[in-house]
């Protein structure tokens, strides 16, 4: 929807009654990389934004279409970005019919990924200082990357979903393009690269949740597997945040290193030497989200 010009007069006598909405500044037309941003402050560190549309949600069976990366240098002691150094947004024909409602939702059609591949020797430029890999749902993004490019797959990666608590912050979604609405912007979403830049804009917004993001990529996880717990605690796992693993049949979470102790605990006030049969698997950033 286009801005009501016609309409002026109205919000200048009830502003209140209106909200501005802007298109995130690092998207609009005429925006050039590299870009600077702010000043730096000497400890910035490369990350790479990166976001995927894909022909679904399941790694195993559906392929990426379009890979959008946003490299940039950031700080993680301020949250800003410095400087936005290069964008790029890469086709990659899956081999089989995009479906309708991915063209519906993305624009991305057959004829504009025909033909076109993307091969790890086109990103590895990329990846050269192994710079922290950035995306707002890692857990879905990381696994179709490393089907994609299985020699990438030691990249630290964090996700600016489950790596920032936005509620304690005061957002009520941890939804993308929620977060910035309720700072004033919109952006056209469901295009890789667009992706990438309305994110880096975001964490450099609202600055704290980008040092959430980099304090916690740095910690280290544990993946608890709750091991024999009985199918009537099925659902008191699953408020406790576990999520069934099919394959291996185990509920299965993860925790931070301060709270390792109390989850076991709790696992064994749940059913019987829970805490004592849960396997834990100590975990980095280059270890989350497979």
């Amino acid at each position: 929807m286009a801005f009501p010009l016609g309409r002026i007069e109205e919000i200048q006598k009830k502003p209140d009654n209106f909200r501005l909405l802007e298109r995130v500044p690092w998207t609009q037309e005429g925006v050039s990389f590299p870009y600077d941003v702010s000043a730096p402050v000497g400890d910035e560190v490369p990350v790479l934004f990166l976001d995927h549309e894909t022909t679904g949600f399941d790694h195993e069976n559906d392929a990426i279409i379009e890979l959008g990366m946003v490299k940039a240098l950031v700080s993680p002691s301020t949250g800003q970005v410095a400087t936005l150094i290069s964008v790029t947004s890469l086709y990659n024909d899956p081999g089989f019919p995009i479906p309708e409602v991915i063209t519906d939702i993305t624009g991305i059609t057959d004829a504009m990924v025909s033909g076109q591949t993307i091969e790890t020797d086109d990103i590895l430029d990329w990846f050269s200082d192994d710079p922290i890999v950035v995306a707002h749902n890692a857990s879905f993004d990381r696994p179709f990357f490393d089907e994609q490019f299985p020699a990438l797959d030691r990249l630290r990666w964090a996700c600016s979903q489950q790596d920032v608590p936005w509620r304690e912050m005061g957002f009520e979604s941890a939804k993308l393009e929620y977060l910035l609405l309720k700072r004033g912007y919109f952006y056209d979403g469901h295009r890789a690269a667009t992706d990438c830049l309305a994110l880096a804009f975001l964490l450099t917004n609202v600055n704290k949740a980008s040092r959430a993001l980099f304090a916690n990529e740095s910690k280290v996880q544990y993946q608890v597997k709750a091991w024999g717990s009985p199918f009537n605690c099925k659902d008191a796992l699953k408020s406790r945040g576990y999520r069934w693993a099919p394959e291996e049949k185990v509920w299965h979470t993860m925790v931070k290193e301060d709270d390792l102790r109390d989850e076991l605990e709790a696992l064994s006030l749940l059913y019987s030497s829970g805490g004592e049969r849960a396997e834990i698997i100590k975990l980095t950033s280059r270890d989350r989200y497979r």
